[in-house]
């Protein structure tokens, strides 16, 4: 349903590659978040997507159209939500905006009238409707956005960081929207920041750095991907890395961490030396916890994205 070949894009006059050779693809039905700091090109592919900006080269297809020789195919395709607010028209209500947008997408009459109330009400935006948008808050705002995306009915969606800067209630919403999405079957490509919401959310998951695309798998195989995990150690007493010295030389351990009052032991086999490092530490102190935690995905990411582009 997307598809991108060496997708390039360089801003020429302010000399900046802010997409650099990607190459991706996403299945029906899948939801694919895109991670990436500031400046990683994130919104640039959604523009390019999107038909909003083109590339400087490479291909890309969306719902099996060219965005470049078949633009008004893709732009039928697509529902797009960027959560930008000069996207709407302030001075118009909520729903003002909605009856709008849809009219020019060629949704009319009832149906027109039938959407709208059916998505305000499934977004909490009922009591809000006749309310101009330049009163609204962010939370209102990027819903009203991911309303308009859904207006058509599309088969693809493309959100730019929908719950960024909103409370925890509304940007749980908007992602059992997403949620909803997928099971009818919609393809999603999600930019975020949100590193929960990337692993509760996708299928799949890419991280963008200095605009290439780096690296992409699912959030198991990612998490996965530096084999060390960590066995943290509490013990009853601030321990220094003298007093648990022995535990860098046991096998398969990568790396001894004392910090906050804990031991941390990162290794390939911590199942294996488990025994062996609660008796070097007991030997210092009583323990009052021990726990092995797998790399988390935040871990993942400033791994990859601090190793650089080569990483």
């Amino acid at each position: 349903m997307i598809e991108t070949e060496g997708l390039t894009k360089i801003y020429e006059k302010a000399r900046i590659l802010a997409n650099d050779n990607i190459s991706l693809r996403i299945g029906k039905g899948k939801v694919f978040a895109l991670l990436g700091p500031n400046g990683a090109g994130k919104t640039t592919l959604i523009k390019i997507l999107s038909t909003l900006v083109l590339p400087t080269s490479g291909t890309a297809k969306v719902n099996g159209y060219d965005i470049l020789k078949h633009g008004s195919k893709v732009r039928r395709s697509v529902g797009l939500s960027t959560g930008r607010e000069r996207s709407f028209y302030f001075r118009l209500t909520g729903k003002q905006n909605l009856e709008f947008f849809g009219a020019l997408r060629g949704v009319k009459g009832r149906e027109l009238k039938n959407r709208i109330e059916h998505l305000i009400r499934v977004l909490g935006l009922w009591e809000h409707k006749d309310r101009k948008y330049m009163k609204y808050s962010t939370g209102m705002k990027k819903k009203l956005s991911l309303a308009r995306a859904m207006l058509t009915n599309p088969l693809v969606y493309l959100l730019d960081e929908p719950t960024s800067g909103i409370d925890p209630a509304s940007a749980r919403d908007i992602r059992e929207m997403i949620t909803g999405l997928k099971d009818r079957e919609k393809t999603i490509l999600v930019a975020t920041h949100d590193m929960h919401e990337a692993e509760e959310l996708s299928d799949e998951i890419g991280i963008l750095n200095e605009g290439k695309l780096i690296k992409k798998d699912t959030p198991e195989n990612l998490r996965n991907l530096f084999q060390a995990a960590a066995i943290i150690v509490k013990p009853a007493r601030r321990l220094s890395l003298e007093d648990v010295a022995g535990l860098r030389r046991l096998p398969s351990v990568e790396g001894v961490i004392a910090q906050d009052g804990t031991i941390r032991v990162d290794s390939r086999e911590p199942h294996a030396i488990l025994d062996e490092v609660i008796r070097v530490v007991r030997a210092q102190a009583p323990l009052t916890d021990v726990k092995i935690v797998k790399p988390s995905l935040e871990e993942v990411f400033i791994r990859l994205t601090e190793g650089g582009r080569g990483a």
